[in-house]
């Protein structure tokens, strides 16, 4: 095969390579939209499209992405940084949803008319944001590959949600605090942990005094180091997954 024949991959990779050099984009480096599951299929052009319209901004820590009620306009890709989702009860207690890192992306609601935010987006600590406007989003993406790649997502939030569900419905806060540091470990890459004892205890729906003892409990099991006062190190995975199931 003569080397000027390229597989339609390499062309890809060619092409974007070429694209980059024109249209990089100084907040992340290179596409806003590399990495991200719901559009890292699409084709190059699309990419670009994308990424040409879209907003870039630089948070601080605690600054909100957008509050409860406000209408769904965009999708947020979080390209570097923490982001908590939370809500507040009736009480004003904290319910945190989950917390997202560099790379995930919000943008549930997206296609429906009306929708809005159930939940508010803050800051954890700096981050670094880029907006996807929908109706930018929705004239470049009329693709297969954007079709599957938003049914795999749902697919995987549901699968997220069930666990969450589950986990929350666990009685005994042992095994609900050891299930918590099995799914923050499980979509982690290191067996760490970064996060407060508050946003732990919000997450759980526990109170930080259990799960400061808790931990504790845990630490002197072998199970955890704590390094600090917002960073665990999971040392047993097995043992906590058996905490977790045996209730």
């Amino acid at each position: 095969m003569s080397n000027s024949v390229y597989s339609k991959k390499e062309g890809a990779e060619e092409l974007k390579r070429g694209i980059i050099g024109l249209n990089i984009c100084e907040e992340c480096g290179g596409f806003c939209t590399e990495s991200v599951p719901l559009i890292e299929g699409l084709p190059v052009n699309a990419q670009v499209s994308l990424m040409e319209h879209s907003i870039h901004e630089t948070l601080k820590k605690n600054s909100y992405l957008f509050r409860e009620g406000e209408s769904v306009d965009s999708i947020c890709i979080i390209r570097k940084g923490r982001v908590k989702l939370c809500r507040y009860d009736s009480v004003g207690r904290e319910q945190i949803i989950t917390i997202l890192a560099d790379h995930d992306i919000i943008w549930e609601g997206m296609f429906l008319d009306g929708s809005i935010y159930p939940y508010s987006a803050v800051c954890l600590t700096n981050a670094s944001i880029c907006r996807i406007h929908r109706d930018d989003f929705i004239k470049v993406v009329d693709n297969p590959t954007a079709a599957m790649n938003i049914i795999i997502l749902l697919s995987k939030k549901l699968h997220d949600a069930n666990e969450r569900n589950m986990l929350l419905s666990t009685k005994d806060p042992m095994a609900r605090l050891a299930g918590f540091l099995m799914y923050r470990v499980d979509r982690s890459a290191t067996d760490d942990i970064v996060l407060k004892l508050d946003d732990i205890a919000a997450s759980v729906n526990l109170r930080m005094e259990t799960v400061s003892r808790k931990l504790r409990e845990m630490e002197k099991m072998g199970l955890i180091a704590r390094r600090g006062h917002a960073r665990i190190k999971v040392m047993d995975r097995d043992a906590l997954r058996e905490i977790y199931i045996s209730q």
